[in-house]
């Protein structure tokens, strides 16, 4: 095994462990917010795997000791809901230096509180699903985390978008560009065409010289003088925007829209993320935000070395706390229209607008794409998206499955059901109890939480009833058997274990303490 090969399956078998236990001793206890990532001199960082059903805070290591020790780390706060919150997500950047050492290649560790989420589930199934799309997306894990003698909870571990991230998912194609969206200084990342007051139409509208706080904000490349003009994103966003076609909406509609986009981005991979992402119900990315994704211009397969002047883009997920039912105001996400993605957003809005998403409405305003993202939606709620599957995945009454995983380390957050718990977590034990084991639907504050399982039943059943209408006009043109081979070919790896043998899903679930 070479040592490309060796990094990768050793970064797989990290993400593949059901948990592990983060120790951190000898870090200075912070009162505030560590916005700037802080290195202690003296404090070190242990890692290794452990049992999900070890009824101990901080369960030690096996006799062979931590599988991961460095003294030369960082940390510091990450988030936006998170950042303050009483329970904080962490980001552990791991130095290179003299005596650095990476965790499985990688160079960051994300550790997110899930806050927003009783389940303690959300992003492990929307992961998997994204994976099981052959969509490139991170992985997922979780991990206990302790400072010295302080258990600080339950967290997910998400998978950096980085250079290793690009080198396991785009081979010889990962020198490339990777933008990062926010919003930022030119509002938010909406991929809505500019241009300048001379009618410029490069890259300098998309980003404001001397700004912290770019909107598209370069990952790679950033002190490559040709690299680093943003023209590459600019002639993205001028094709998807069907600048140059002549017409108005109806230039969407024709092969030499799609033949433009084509050339440009994988559409296909893009339109299988917008399949999962519409019944997920994830509303903070490239729908009502927009924000909180990734592109990155890989340059066409063979011409790696050419990525400025043929671009190749690539949509790449991120953040998926807020999903499978949580919403602040009411929005029944699992309702909304499965063409009209910006009509869903109306009353989510503060200005009453909706959302200006171009990326999603110029595409599937195309025929041909429009029936390619139909037809795979339609596979995912027969294969992949419907209660059976995913109550199988959380076999809340079974030893196996997500449930399993998450619950003794979300229930040791707290020392009984109705507490408050002692990480900051803003959910009871009974609240997690709730919303994770029996699927109940939760009031906190002004956050609405669907039962996982229920969400997935009303989407999936509005979902189907939408497309028996449409296809009165856009009938079927892909085999879902076809969908389904590509798609286990694409995404070999992904382990699942099946569900629960007979009787175990009747069985009930834990107690709450």
């Amino acid at each position: 095994m070479d040592a490309t090969n060796g990094a990768a399956q050793e970064k797989a078998d990290f993400f593949d462990a059901s948990m592990h236990m983060i120790h951190v001793t000898g870090f200075p206890r912070q009162q505030g917010v560590l916005v700037h990532p802080l290195e202690a001199k003296g404090a070190r960082l242990d890692v290794w795997r452990t049992d999900p059903n070890d009824e101990r805070h901080i369960s030690g290591p096996s006799g062979e000791g931590a599988a991961f020790s460095t003294p030369t780390f960082s940390l510091a706060n990450s988030g936006n809901r998170t950042l303050r919150a009483p329970k904080r997500s962490w980001k552990i950047s791991l130095e290179p230096g003299e005596g650095g050492k990476r965790l499985a290649g990688q160079a960051r560790i994300n550790l997110k509180s899930m806050y927003n989420d009783p389940s303690q589930m959300r992003e492990a199934l929307a992961w998997r699903l994204f994976r099981r799309a052959a969509v490139p997306s991170p992985r997922h894990t979780y991990a206990k985390l302790a400072f010295d003698a302080t258990y600080f909870g339950l967290f997910a571990v998400i998978e950096q978008a980085d250079k290793r991230f690009l080198k396991d998912h785009f081979s010889a194609n990962h020198q490339g560009n990777l933008y990062k969206a926010y919003c930022g200084d030119v509002g938010c990342a909406t991929l809505e065409h500019r241009t300048g007051p001379d009618g410029d139409d490069s890259g300098r509208q998309y980003f404001v010289p001397g700004s912290d706080d770019h909107t598209y904000r370069l990952k790679t490349n950033e002190d490559d003088p040709e690299a680093s003009t943003y023209d590459d994103l600019a002639r993205f966003i001028a094709v998807i925007n069907g600048v140059g076609l002549r017409g108005g909406t109806e230039r969407f509609d024709t092969d030499a829209f799609r033949e433009s986009v084509d050339a440009i981005m994988n559409a296909h991979t893009f339109l299988r993320w917008a399949s999962v992402n519409l019944l997920l119900g994830s509303w903070d990315n490239y729908f009502k935000t927009p924000s909180n994704y990734y592109l990155y211009n890989s340059g066409r397969p063979g011409a790696a070395d050419n990525f400025m002047h043929a671009p190749y883009f690539n949509f790449i997920p991120w953040d998926y706390d807020n999903c499978l039912g949580i919403d602040y105001k009411d929005t029944r996400w699992q309702y909304t229209d499965i063409l009209d993605w910006s009509g869903g957003t109306r009353r989510n809005r503060h200005d009453h607008g909706v959302s200006r998403i171009p990326l999603v409405q110029n595409l599937l305003r195309n025929r041909e794409y429009r029936q390619y993202y139909l037809d795979y939606l339609e596979h995912l709620i027969d294969a992949e998206f419907n209660p059976q599957m995913i109550s199988a995945l959380i076999s809340a009454g079974s030893d196996e499955g997500l449930w399993a995983r998450v619950r003794q380390a979300a229930y040791l957050e707290s020392g009984t059901p109705y507490g408050q718990p002692f990480t900051g977590r803003q959910f009871t034990n009974d609240e997690v109890y709730s919303s994770g084991c029996k699927q109940n639907e939760l009031r906190h504050g002004n956050e609405r939480v669907d039962g996982i399982v229920h969400y997935v039943r009303m989407r999936r059943d509005s979902a189907r009833q939408q497309l028996q209408q449409l296809r009165r006009t856009t009938p079927r043109a892909t085999d879902s058997a076809a969908f389904a081979a590509t798609m286990e070919n694409a995404a070999a790896g992904v382990k699942w274990r099946g569900p629960p043998g007979p009787g175990k899903a009747d069985r009930d679930c834990h107690a709450s303490t």
